[in-house]
């Protein structure tokens, strides 16, 4: 599913719409991105207190990832950190939040809930996820985990790899579809010292941390940002060949990380990359 560009929103700012979540009155919606093509969706939903929905169906498939609160699926208690997937047409159950909660949707068309109703799954849908509580998870290296192909070099190995302090949670991937969503991990400290760019479309939420990216610009350096910092609840949405970089982050991050595509990544090297990361780094306040 491809998604426009969107370099840095702070998803929390945007103004919440009460009728963006079809068929499911009384949830409030933050839009983070939008497809035109296919009516795909990226956004926040929330849940006030007392929420309930009935069983029924969706026309969409759903990537859903609790950010803040609970709230029950059925029998399953979603609280923070949990992943369910979803297919398009698959029953869904009732909903119940008793205290409200804050949810990351990725939809792959409009969200149309249709309540107490059955649906047909769809074929060409992923596989259902049923509920994942990925703390429990173990972190991996992505070289193992999600990438396809990286043109980062380690100079220690010669091999293709990504620079170390990366680690990642792969929470759908290899089916029909080919997309990933992945969790992914960033160390204090870390450094990716290029810009790289991908072949298939990558949508990011910052579920905790910071991170300093000194680059964003299309092929044709048409359209470019410089020195974006982005924290906790922001969202970055990248076409194909998009470049960016380098990256780094004092305290850490932790992404929610929509990929079209096992991860291919394209390293190219900035000649002002040290001085870039130097100064956002050493502006660091730790307590």
């Amino acid at each position: 599913m491809g998604m426009k560009r969107v370099d840095s929103l702070d998803v929390m700012s945007v103004k919440p719409e009460q009728e963006y979540c079809l068929g499911m009155p009384g949830v409030l919606a933050r839009e983070c991105s939008h497809e035109e093509k296919t009516g795909g969706q990226h956004f926040v939903m929330t849940m006030p207190s007392g929420f309930r929905a009935p069983s029924g169906y969706n026309a969409a498939s759903l990537d859903i990832y609790v950010l803040e609160g609970a709230f029950w699926n059925g029998q399953k208690l979603m609280s923070v950190g949990s992943y369910t997937y979803i297919p398009a047409g698959r029953e869904i159950d009732d909903f119940f939040s008793e205290s409200g909660a804050r949810v990351l949707v990725f939809s792959d068309r409009k969200f149309e809930f249709y309540p107490k109703k059955k649906g047909e799954i769809d074929p060409n849908a992923d596989d259902f996820v049923a509920v994942t509580d990925t703390w429990k998870m173990p972190w991996v290296d992505p070289m193992k985990d999600i990438v396809k192909k990286s043109t980062w070099v380690n100079p220690k190995t010669g091999k293709q790899d990504r620079p170390a302090g990366v680690l990642t949670k792969a929470l759908r991937k290899e089916n029909k579809t080919g997309e990933v969503v992945a969790l992914t991990a960033l160390s204090p400290g870390y450094v990716d010292p290029g810009t790289e760019h991908h072949p298939h479309n990558e949508c990011l939420y910052l579920i905790s941390g910071d991170a300093y990216i000194g680059y964003t610009f299309d092929y044709k350096k048409q359209d470019v940002k410089e020195d974006l910092v982005l924290y906790k609840d922001y969202y970055i949405g990248r076409p194909p060949g998009i470049r960016h970089g380098p990256v780094c982050t004092q305290s850490g991050a932790l992404w929610l990380v929509y990929l079209a595509d096992m991860y291919t990544g394209i390293f190219k090297e900035v000649d002002d990359w040290e001085p870039r990361v130097s100064s956002y780094l050493s502006a660091a306040a730790y307590r």
